[in-house]
């Protein structure tokens, strides 16, 4: 079967695989989280923006189709996709292709949970699209760029435990019986890439492990636990994110890290499943080498 020439990307993380492939010339459709993925993925990266302002430039003008599962059908039809390609957890099926009159296996979903999950959805798209070289040697630069970040840990005496908290602002509400969540009983620890980062780092994660998504985790549990180490971030930029300090939560002076101050807030989303991943383990390294050098 010949390469698609009409791709539609759901998921910045897809996006940013496309044009690290440098298979823009064939993607017809974008979310509008996509151009704002790829400057991140220069950034982390060090691609001067001047050698590919066209390229930047030919995102910027693309139709927005939206994010799925939340994706504008009519829209998505309107451009005749032969390929759609989404990231997220949960399988597709029949229904959700026909829904923008696409056959099932011109719809494909990239659940990426683990470093492994990344190289193979990189190894897939580069099939698709016929960028098989492409794949290759971008899997090969991942791998070297991993193993550049984990050669300057300093290994601790024993590996700290680690509990991420993943959005930390999530939709507090003043009245206690309307809160989505409430950091007294639970939290939302965070999954997909972040428990294999953790343990790369030289730490162990507390609540998740590699392959798991986000999990919904009662507080008497942490307690009982007493994490060595919290990390914390906040999604979005949600201006809920500062109203909720750690030492001001009912119970957490309770925990040791809290009281011996290894509460780390975190710069960059080390659940987040894209090809930034090295940048958040840069961190999660320094991290470490801070918390054993004390």
């Amino acid at each position: 079967m010949n390469p698609p020439r009409r791709v539609i990307s759901l998921s910045p993380n897809v996006s940013m695989i496309l044009f690290a492939l440098g298979a823009d010339d064939c993607v017809v459709g974008r979310t509008s989280y996509c151009p704002g993925a790829i400057q991140k993925y220069m950034t982390v990266w060090d691609i001067a923006e001047a050698a590919v302002a066209h390229r930047l430039q030919y995102w910027q003008t693309l139709p927005v189709t939206g994010v799925w599962p939340q994706a504008d059908p009519e829209a998505i039809k309107a451009l005749q996709p032969e390929l759609i390609l989404a990231s997220g957890s949960g399988p597709l099926d029949a229904h959700d292709a026909q829904t923008f009159n696409v056959e099932p296996d011109r719809f494909v979903n990239f659940d990426t949970r683990t470093l492994a999950d990344l190289e193979h959805h990189i190894a897939r798209i580069g099939q698709l699209l016929g960028k098989t070289r492409e794949a290759e040697h971008l899997i090969r630069q991942i791998a070297v760029r991993k193993d550049e970040i984990v050669a300057t840990r300093v290994a601790p005496l024993t590996r700290p435990t680690m509990l991420f908290e993943y959005c930390v602002c999530i939709k507090y509400a003043p009245d206690p019986q309307r809160r989505f969540a409430n950091p007294a009983r639970y939290i939302m620890a965070g999954g997909h890439l972040a428990p294999e980062l953790i343990q790369l780092s030289g730490g162990e994660p507390l609540a998740t492990q590699p392959g798991d998504t986000v999990q919904w985790v009662p507080f008497e549990s942490i307690r009982e636990a007493q994490p060595d180490v919290i990390l914390l971030f906040d999604c979005n930029g949600c201006p809920n994110a500062n109203q909720h300090p750690i030492d001001t939560r009912k119970g957490w002076s309770e925990l040791s890290a809290v009281s011996q101050q290894a509460v780390y807030r975190l710069s960059e989303n080390i659940s987040n499943p894209n090809l930034c991943f090295p940048a958040a383990l840069e961190q999660l390294v320094g991290v470490v080498n801070d918390f054993g050098a004390r």
